[in-house]
């Protein structure tokens, strides 16, 4: 649950900074980590599926950033 809450809390900045025009190498950086992290099984089903889909939104971002060239 604290790495979704962190993925969550990464996307929510890089939206802001999309927002704002001001996307820094730091948080696509800060999003690749955090995508990296291992992640725990919770041993509840409706649990992982929610994770899942917040993974999958962060991995969606992650190559939107990558085919846009902003990501290294």
């Amino acid at each position: 649950m604290r790495r979704a809450g962190r993925l969550l809390d990464v996307l929510d900045d890089l939206k802001v900074a999309l927002i704002d025009g001001v996307l820094t190498p730091a948080q696509i950086r800060a999003l690749a980590t955090t995508m990296a992290e291992q992640r725990e099984a919770t041993g509840d089903p409706a649990l992982e599926s929610v994770l899942d889909e917040i993974e999958t939104r962060a991995a969606v971002e992650l190559a939107k950033l990558e085919v846009r060239g902003l990501a290294s």
